[in-house]
């Protein structure tokens, strides 16, 4: 049947029906219960069938069900929304733990949520809610109301275990910022701001944002002396509209300011080493992943389809209060430009962009250049450089989700579909995965569009953390099923691959593709527990399978494949130059 315009299983019907009475008695039910409501239906559902029906009434907001948290289902979505109003409204419950009141007030102004406070909140309301406390607490981390920063190892446990809200949290700088972490012109040098300018800025927009930079980056210490004391008590640099993360986790000396002023969202980057430089494209990564998260924020998480945003520039010497987002990015030549607050004018660098220097420095500051008596010096120099070509599979790689539609097949064979189809899952999907994996042992990674399989698999293998069972570069005779380390499912990935790369009739017959088909499943169903994606790649390959590619995707495909070279090809070559370093 049909309702609302979309295909609706007629099986579902009297599941959804036990659901809606099941609501009436209680918010939040077992997924083993609930498969076993199932099972007394007149027309029972299958495991993947349930999973199909749960994931269908949580897009529509009937209930709320994640597969990385399989254990409960929310029935009740008004419930969980009064959940989240005890924790970010709670007042009302101040008087409940005399002996708490200072973890009340770092929660009342700065948003930290310490575990006995959670507990005063939770013993307050129903008990089903008490009960069901670490699976409410998770489903909160999902939505972002509350966050677990990530801290540096020198906190006691109980302080890295610390929860933050970040709509909770009133504390503003106590005095200028870069103040707070002695950002002068001798011992820091400072980016110019990327802005994000919209029309009007939501303003939880920016609390989700702060929380998907906390999942990333470790949040910066900064030290505060405390009112009436001279004692300086050290604490994470999250304040109201502001927040300071660390880009090196040891030696802490690159730092990333977020800062937020009327309808502007703006990042700086502090550079504090001594002989620190920066360059064209240098923070571009950065730019690449907040720019992403907010495009999901606004596009696939809330769907705010009428916010907009332009990204422009600003001087860096700016304060942040004063910024308003002057310039755009273009392709202009002249790097120079005037700054009205400055009133003179300075270099345009490019580092937020994809201006790249062009110039190989090779000279030294006259203060750090040694001193010698020899007039000349032979140098040499040695520059890797690699060089990739791609071909057919990036053609692939182009036929994302939004691009797969329904058509006419005439003129196709099931096997070419097949391939086609397969090539989208390899070239989005597992690439995603590998990305994400590495990008969890990797600082200053690319951005997932300059990434192919290739370049991912090399950088893991070189990481040489997930070693597969039989070691890397086998075949697939030698993987077992019962081979699920994650370095296996790395080699999985390398060799589905290289069989389509491999291919010379681009064809691929039912039975391999529902074999390759039935092992990317139950290898993305793993990745989904470890990467923790904010889409479930499960989500993502079941997209793909379930819709029809058309033809003209297909005819493209083929004919790029046919007149291109079939492999991506990628060599690194040395070059050699000796340069005559001539000494005074």
């Amino acid at each position: 049947m049909r309702t609302w315009n979309i295909d609706y299983p007629l099986k579902f019907i009297q599941l959804e029906k036990s659901h809606q009475e099941k609501k009436k008695d209680i918010p939040i039910i077992a997924f083993q219960e609930l498969k076993h409501i199932c099972t007394e239906t007149p027309m029972p559902l299958k495991d993947e069938e349930l999973i199909l029906f749960l994931k269908f009434h949580h897009e529509i907001r009937a209930l709320v069900y994640f597969q990385d948290l399989p254990d409960y289902i929310i029935l009740d979505t008004q419930w969980l929304s009064n959940v989240f109003k005890c924790i970010v409204t709670p007042r009302k419950f101040r008087a409940v733990s005399i002996k708490n009141q200072k973890r009340w007030e770092e929660f009342h102004s700065k948003g930290k949520l310490h575990s006995v406070v959670l507990e005063d909140i939770l013993r307050k309301e129903e008990h089903i809610l008490y009960k069901h406390k670490n699976h409410i607490v998770n489903v909160m981390e999902k939505f972002d109301i509350i966050i677990r920063p990530i801290k540096s190892d020198r906190y006691p446990a109980d302080e890295r275990l610390c929860y933050y809200v970040p709509c909770m949290i009133m504390e503003k700088p106590g005095c200028d910022i870069y103040k707070m972490f002695n950002v002068a012109d001798d011992t820091c040098k400072k980016s110019t701001r990327i802005c994000f300018k919209f029309r009007f800025l939501p303003p939880h927009l920016m609390n989700h944002l702060i929380a998907s930079l906390c999942r990333e980056y470790e949040v910066s210490e900064v030290g505060i002396t405390e009112q009436g004391n001279n004692q300086v008590e050290r604490v994470i640099a999250l304040f109201k509209g502001t927040a300071v993360f660390e880009l090196e986790k040891t030696r802490k000396l690159r730092k990333l300011l977020v800062t937020t002023c009327p309808n502007i969202i703006q990042m700086q980057i502090l550079e504090f080493g001594r002989r620190a430089i920066i360059t064209g494209g240098m923070y571009k990564h950065i730019a690449d992943f907040v720019t992403e998260e907010i495009n999901k924020i606004i596009s696939t998480r809330f769907r705010m389809t009428n916010v907009n945003y332009a990204k422009k520039w600003e001087c860096g010497i700016k304060k942040p209060e004063f910024v308003t987002g002057s310039f755009a990015f273009t392709e202009e030549q002249n790097p120079e430009y005037y700054c009205e607050t400055c009133i003179g004018t300075h270099m345009f660098i490019g580092e937020w962009s994809d201006v790249q220097s062009n110039t190989l420095c090779l000279s030294q500051s006259s203060d750090d250049a040694p001193k010698s008596n020899h007039q000349s010096e032979n140098k040499v120099f040695l520059t890797k450089m690699r060089c990739s070509f791609q071909g057919s599979m990036e053609t692939l790689s182009k036929l994302s989700g939004e691009s797969v539609s329904t058509g006419s097949m005439t003129g196709f064979t099931k096997e070419e579909i097949n391939f086609a189809k397969m090539g989208m899952i390899v070239l989005n999907i597992l690439a995603d995965v590998l990305y994400d994996l590495l990008k969890k042992d990797t600082q200053n990674l690319r951005p997932r569009l300059d990434c192919d399989i290739t370049f991912l698999y090399s950088e893991i293998r070189k990481l040489n953390k997930h070693i597969p069972t039989n070691s890397w570069g086998g075949q697939w005779q030698i993987i077992q099923k019962t081979d699920i380390a994650i370095g296996d499912d790395v080699e999985r990935v390398r060799l589905t691959r290289n069989e389509l790369q491999h291919s010379r009739n681009f064809t691929l017959n039912d039975t391999r593709f529902n074999e390759l088909k039935n092992i990317i499943l139950d290898l993305v169903n793993r990745f989904n527990l470890h990467n923790k994606p904010t889409k479930l790649y499960s989500d993502h390959l079941n997209e793909i399978l379930s819709t029809s590619v058309s033809a003209d995707d297909v005819k493209i495909l083929q004919n790029q494949i046919k007149n291109e070279v079939k492999t991506e090809m990628a060599f690194e070559v040395e070059i050699e130059q000796q340069i005559n370093v001539s000494h005074q």
